[in-house]
Formats: structure tokens, sequence, C-alpha cells
């Protein structure tokens, strides 16, 4: 096992209001060079929707805040569109849904409305640690591009799109689960410090034959408020 640190200028990260959580990734993993790079962020950015989905719909202060948006949105909506008196009652999951998608409408991007856990106006630091466990004959830690080239693909997959050069093909569009697209960041600057551990991998669950592109990916996500009683969704 090697370590591999990239540390930003926050220090460490605090244990006081910490929120941890685990994200995991398994499949290809090529460097920037690599061809259809693009579509292979996207998949990790699909893969990592899922469980990030999950986690507003379990973590009780997300799921308060997005009830509480869609509760009033669903309210405001249906005075917009001429209703009178008290609107209808909606469920739970439909104040979620609501909320949510109107929370996902400021960062829409080429057609894909995203909702990152991380911005500038939540006052967090995200700090991640990662097991990088990839088929390798030998361990070029730092070697080639390897781990740091593989690492931009990563960091790429974490965030949201920046504009069309993002997207994974020309007319790309969301899956209807994908609305809104949950993801980690607004942008990969926000990670305040990384720790990466790389080891060998020998095979991917249920897959009969290695892939030498293949990775295993667990990465810890840890985040605390940058200011003492400051608003954030997720505390």
């Amino acid at each position: 096992m090697e370590t591999y640190l990239e540390s930003g200028e926050a220090g460490p990260i605090e244990k006081e209001n910490l929120v941890e959580f685990h994200l995991l990734y398994q499949g290809p993993l090529h460097s920037q060079r690599a061809e259809n790079v693009r579509n292979e962020k996207h998949q990790i950015r699909k893969a990592l929707h899922r469980q990030l989905k999950r986690l507003w719909q379990t973590n009780p202060n997300l799921q308060r805040a997005a009830k509480t948006r869609g509760d009033v949105e669903h309210t405001e909506h249906f005075a917009r569109t001429g209703g009178t008196g008290s609107s209808p009652p909606i469920t739970e999951n439909e104040k979620f849904q609501w909320g949510v998608e109107y929370l996902a409408k400021t960062w829409e991007r080429n057609g894909f409305h995203f909702l990152p856990l991380v911005t500038p106006d939540m006052f967090l630091r995200c700090s991640l640690e990662i097991l990088f466990l990839r088929m390798e004959e030998r361990d070029y830690v730092l070697q080639g591009g390897d781990i740091d080239g593989r690492i931009h693909v990563l960091f790429d997959g974490l965030r949201m799109f920046r504009d069309g050069n993002d997207l994974p093909s020309r007319n790309a569009t969301p899956d209807p689960d994908e609305k809104p697209f949950f993801c980690l960041l607004q942008d990969d600057t926000l990670v305040s410090d990384v720790k990466i551990d790389t080891g060998g991998l020998l095979l991917l669950p249920n897959q009969e034959q290695a892939n030498k592109h293949d990775v295993y990916l667990q990465i810890t996500v840890r985040l605390n408020p940058t200011q003492p009683n400051t608003w954030s969704w997720v505390f």
C-alpha cells in the first residue's frame, strides 16, 4: 500500500460538526489523454448520482431542507397557475421531489439540472480520503501520470458540468431518474485536502476477467462548516 497526499492550505478537517459518508466506484478509469474520457467522467457522475440521491433521501437535514423548500414551491406554483384557496395536500415524497427539483434549477447546464452538495455559499470544507485499488503488474505511484492523470479524471466526475465541453456526447440528455442530477461538488476547487492510499486490485466483484484500466475506489467524504454557526443544508 502506498500513500499519495495532496493537501490544501486549510489544514486538517475538524471532528466537531463533522458529516462523513462513503462513495464507491468500480469500473474503468483512464487518464485525461484517453479517448472518449468525457464519457468515462460522466459514467462516474452517474454511478455517484445514485448514491448521493440516497444520501439526500436519508440524511435528516437534507430531507428537511428539500421538503421545506418543496412545500413552499408547491404552494407558490398552485397560486401562480390560478389556484384559489389552499393548495391541495401532497405526500412527503412529493415535497422532497418538488424541493430538489427547485434547488437544482440554480445549476442548470446544457439541459442537466445538477444538485451539488458542496457549493461556495454552503460554507463547507470538503476533505477526501480515497482508497484507490488498481490493476498493475507493478506499483507505478506518481510515475507516467498514473495516479495524477486518473485522479484528475475522477475529480471531474465528482463535479457538475462547467459548460458544454463536459457533455459526454453532443446530444446527451439526463435519464428519467436524473432529474435532478445529484453530484458531490459544484467545482473540484472546493476540495480542501486529499489523501490517497493506493494498492493492487485482483478482480472487481462479479467480474470474470481482469481489465488493466479497472479500479475500485472507496471515497470517504468529510464535511464541516468553514465558519462556526453558519447555515448549511447538511447541518
